[in-house]
């Protein structure tokens, strides 16, 4: 169900902007639901969290450094709860990304450990790049398993490849061999890239908490402190 946007809310941390990302669908969701979960969470909190500071800004009883006081402690709170569900969800992806490279690569790696597999990385290394490409797209339009498992499998200098070229020809082999494990960490790498670019996952996330309170950081403190020793003074106890 598509949420209603709240310009006053980033978009970093919009549900939908996740839900958007290419490769989301019902068959790779699961995936990525906690992320959008979170998301969900933080959005509509933030929401609340802007329509509290409104009655609060409406309220003649409490001082401008009273409403920073009232709203900006209960936006911490908030915000703490939400940065260690953010920080989990965040490490759950991670985990998530390197089990299925992990799946991907195991099968390849095992298989290239054997003596013919070494005879066809040297053979391979012996040709120029143009000889070396061609070879391997041969292999992987005929499903040619045991030469490309001889040159993926193994550190891509031992084939003369360098780092970009392995990672190209693997993509071209799981993509034909796991087609679905593929577009699952397709999705999780991206689900994770645009958490990096828009911020969600830093800046973009705490701004959001300072803009609620209208105040920075430095500010608050400077208020909290200042309420502390005014209370602190107040407990008078009697003389002896």
């Amino acid at each position: 169900m598509t949420k209603e946007v709240n310009s006053r809310v980033t978009p970093a941390l919009d549900p939908e902007t996740y839900r958007s990302v290419e490769g989301y669908d019902d068959s790779t969701r699961g995936y990525v639901d906690d992320v959008v979960s979170l998301m969900n969470d933080a959005y509509d909190t933030l929401g609340k969290l802007h329509v509290a500071k409104d009655l609060a800004d409406r309220n003649p009883a409490w001082t401008p450094s009273q409403r920073v006081l009232i709203v900006g402690a209960e936006a911490a709170k908030q915000k703490d709860r939400l940065a260690r569900k953010l920080d989990r969800t965040s490490r759950d992806l991670d985990s998530r990304i390197a089990a299925v490279e992990g799946e991907l690569l195991k099968p390849v790696q095992q298989a290239a450990a054997g003596p013919l597999a070494v005879e066809v990385r040297a053979h391979v290394k012996a040709l120029d790049r143009k000889d070396r490409s061609t070879l391997i797209r041969e292999a992987l339009e005929s499903g040619d398993e045991p030469t490309l498992q001889a040159i993926l499998g193994a550190q891509p200098f031992l084939s003369g490849l360098t780092n970009l070229d392995r990672e190209h020809f693997l993509r071209q082999y799981h993509s034909k061999r796991e087609p679905h494990l593929v577009a699952r960490l397709d999705l999780m790498k991206r689900v994770r890239e645009v958490m990096s670019v828009s911020g969600a996952n830093g800046p973009a996330f705490h701004l959001a908490f300072e803009r609620v309170v209208g105040a920075k950081p430095v500010e608050v403190r400077a208020i909290e402190k200042a309420d502390a020793a005014a209370r602190a003074a107040l407990k008078i106890e009697p003389s002896a």
